[in-house]
């Protein structure tokens, strides 16, 4: 019998037994999905590619941070939206949301991205996902209009901040956990709590919490995750340091912008490594040995968003209120934290 494949730091997969994958999360538990769209999908190297890929780029291949691919984000966010009922193109929408992600993950933008440019995974989404076998895969099941390449078209999976949605919520779960901000078993119950409103099909559907204290939970979890990673300085510096040799490498030729999409973390890495000069062999070793900077006085790039949660709860009468409406210490305390972390922006 085939072992569990590691998907990441929470997740394997069981291709085993046949037309069938088992998915075992920590935090979702074990999911059996036998639909053959997602069959062929969950098997198909375009998507198993993302388990080299750390969610947290240049810090999670460092160690600096759990080492959550992906992969697992991808399908966490695909049983999110299966967890709360959504139709099956919504289902394979929330699992192709981030196909087209590159190596060292959003590192690449600081890197290739212009001003003003949307992320380098979603501006360059259409052109990946013609090199692969996923308009193949969609065709022979039904999707030939390519509709669940476009996550922005589903609700439940994409949603503007600070509303909640299966990839915000997926990504803000793992890491309030893996970063010790909030137990095992309250992220569980978090997941519990969840609901799609007024239905997982309506029009107007949205992704809110039966529970306002969990909720709070979940909001202020998220707000530290940005304050110690997602938003810090030091963790921004190592992204902007490793964006400068990449982009170096990529703009000189010494490293096809191809490689991005056909690399590990890990493979890019050794590529860079082999093809930069004594000073760039300087700066990769000095990454790698110096680990994480000391934030204080560090900057916040322009690039980096200040990110925060305002969940929508849905109250005993059926009403769905937004947390800071419930709760109006929170919404104080959010516009705190957000008036905070941008005084640290540059000029």
């Amino acid at each position: 019998m085939t072992a569990p494949i590691k998907a990441g730091y929470f997740q394997t997969h069981d291709f085993s037994a046949k037309n069938q994958v088992v998915i075992d999360d920590k935090i979702y538990g074990k999911h059996a999905v036998s639909e053959p769209v997602l069959v062929e999908l969950l098997q198909s190297p375009a998507l198993s590619r993302l388990a080299g890929v750390h969610q947290h780029g240049i810090s999670g291949l460092l160690g600096l941070t759990p080492k959550v691919t992906r992969l697992e984000h991808s399908v966490g966010a695909f049983l999110l939206v299966r967890l709360v009922g959504a139709a099956l193109d919504e289902q394979v929408a929330a699992l192709l949301h981030d196909i087209s992600h590159t190596a060292m993950s959003h590192v690449v933008d600081f890197a290739l991205s212009e001003p003003g440019e949307g992320s380098f995974h979603e501006v360059h989404k259409a052109r990946f996902v013609k090199t692969t076998q996923i308009p193949a895969i969609l065709t022979r099941h039904g999707f030939g209009d390519m509709k669940p390449i476009e996550e922005e078209l589903y609700p439940l999976v994409e949603m503007p901040s600070p509303h909640l949605c299966a990839d915000r919520l997926d990504y803000a779960l793992r890491d309030i956990v893996g970063f010790g901000h909030v137990r095992l078993e309250d992220a569980q119950r978090i997941l519990v709590s969840l609901k799609a409103m007024p239905s997982p099909t309506s029009q107007h559907r949205l992704l809110v919490l039966r529970d306002e204290q969990l909720a709070l939970s979940l909001a202020r979890g998220y707000m530290a995750c940005d304050r110690d990673v997602w938003g810090n300085p030091a963790h921004g510096d190592l992204y902007t340091r490793t964006a400068q040799l990449m982009k170096s490498l990529i703009k000189g030729g010494c490293v096809r912008e191809e490689e991005l999409w056909t690399l590990s973390d890990e493979a890019f890495w050794s590529k860079m490594r082999q093809e930069v000069d004594h000073l760039g062999r300087e700066a990769m070793n000095k990454l790698e040995s110096e680990r994480l900077p000391d934030e204080t006085g560090l900057p916040l790039s322009r690039n980096a968003k200040v990110r925060t949660l305002d969940p929508d709860v849905c109250v005993p009468s059926g009403e769905v209120k937004p947390l800071s409406v419930l709760i109006p210490e929170y919404a104080v305390e959010r516009r705190q934290y957000i008036l905070a972390r941008q005084a640290l922006y540059t000029l």
